[in-house]
């Protein structure tokens, strides 16, 4: 609470000096910016813009567009325990891959600096998964690890018109929230399990699909320069 009270200070201490400007605190065409998830008043922490990097660039005094890159690579690797003495051994892994890009127009109301919005973005990703059981053979053995492939691996594409209102702070920084009235249509991989000298088991999945309203997080901070 005496965080969210110091940051609410400043803002309205801001806002104040600002209002009394006589250019608009909203950027122009031409003006760039970088985009990051705010996490509200009771956390001030600020951390990626929809699990990535987002970049806004305003093409007129009205209109804007902005992109957004996801991009994800984690891995691990366990040993298996009690290896007897010269036998072989292959760890356990495991790998989770994530790529995704977005974009979307926006078309402001007003070059002020309360400025309502509407615009529309597309938003497409994919993630794919692999692990491995670890094993041990006798010197001279046959390693048999078995492969499991997608177990969480999906690929999705959404669509949706946007409602938003971004409130500058200052000439450079500001703060937006907005709805979203999106439709997403996900697919997930099929599982494949595999090990050596036996036939690749594969389980086909589905997909799913899902329209609605909903908020994008709490609130985004826009830095522009």
């Amino acid at each position: 609470m005496k965080k969210a009270a110091i940051l609410f200070t400043i803002l309205i201490l801001v806002g104040s000096m600002s209002f009394g400007q006589d250019i608009p605190p909203g950027p122009s065409a031409g003006s760039k910016g970088m985009l990051f998830s705010f996490s509200g008043l009771a956390n001030l922490g600020a951390g990626m813009y929809e699990g990535g990097f987002g970049a806004k660039l305003f093409l007129t005094d009205y209109m804007a567009v902005r992109g957004m890159v996801q991009f994800g690579l984690s891995s691990t690797k366990t040993p298996p325990t009690n290896v007897p003495a010269g036998w072989q051994s292959a760890d356990a892994t495991s790998s989770d891959n994530t790529f995704g890009v977005g974009g979307a127009i926006e078309l402001h109301f007003t070059k002020s600096r309360i400025s309502p919005y509407i615009g529309a973005g597309i938003m497409f990703s994919t993630e794919s998964t692999e692990s491995k059981t670890s094993d041990t053979a006798p010197a001279g053995g046959t390693l048999t690890q078995t492969t499991t492939k997608n177990v969480n691996g999906s690929t999705s594409i959404g669509i949706g018109a946007l409602l938003g209102v971004e409130y500058y702070v200052t000439n450079g920084v500001s703060l937006s929230a907005e709805y979203q009235l999106g439709f997403t249509s996900a697919s997930d991989k099929d599982i494949e399990v595999s090990t050596p000298g036996t036939p690749t088991v594969t389980t086909k999945r589905g997909s799913r699909t899902s329209i609605g309203i909903a908020n994008s997080g709490l609130l985004t901070l826009a830095v522009y320069f």
